[in-house]
């Protein structure tokens, strides 16, 4: 004679022989809930993520939305450009940064600016290698370019303390850094200074 065993349903619950539910099979309503609660949970991890999500959330803002940046430095914003790129804050930095009036000192190589519609300058010493290699361009206001030209002449590098607003700037993970300055005054220029 054969010992028939109950039957269990195939959603019923996977129990250790044994153990008090082993011979309780799931009901219709607890099977449809834990199916019903575990797409629920599918739905939401996916709804979270999409397809061009790189972008981790910002963390704690460290500074304000729109400060006055007005005696920030070019290695004030290095710094801020070297924490997009691990943050991801691309569009905060720019957002930050654009418009803004600076004043910065930075080195004037005659082949990078031998013209007032082409003039790019270094923000830092040329060195090797190089830590940042944007190369600001430079938009000056109406006769600025020729003081430049004076007080420079035909030195192959100077160093100038310049006045302009940021018109144009340019942070992604895809291209280098760009960063164009207008309405650019000089407010001193010299030539004793090395490559």
């Amino acid at each position: 004679m054969r010992t028939r065993l109950p039957r269990r349903s195939s959603l019923a619950a996977p129990t250790r022989p044994g153990s008090p539910a082993a011979s309780v099979p799931l009901s219709g309503a607890a099977v449809l809930l834990r199916t019903g609660l575990g797409f629920v949970l599918i739905v939401a991890l996916l709804a979270g993520c999409g397809r061009d999500d790189t972008r981790s959330a910002p963390l704690q803002r460290d500074v304000a939305a729109r400060p006055d940046l007005s005696k920030a430095t070019q290695a004030d914003l290095a710094r801020e450009v070297d924490e997009a790129e691990r943050r991801g804050t691309w569009r905060e930095v720019r957002d930050r940064w654009i418009g803004q009036h600076l004043h910065w000192t930075v080195t004037r190589h005659k082949a990078l600016c031998d013209a007032e519609t082409a003039c790019n300058v270094a923000p830092f010493p040329i060195q090797r290698p190089a830590h940042y290699g944007w190369m600001p361009g430079v938009k000056f206001a109406p006769g600025e370019f020729a003081k430049l030209t004076a007080a420079c002449g035909n030195a192959a590098v100077c160093e100038v303390e310049l006045d302009g607003t940021l018109g144009e700037l340019v942070l992604s993970a895809e291209q280098p850094v760009s960063l164009q300055f207008k309405n650019v005054r000089v407010l001193r220029a010299t030539t004793s200074v090395r490559s």
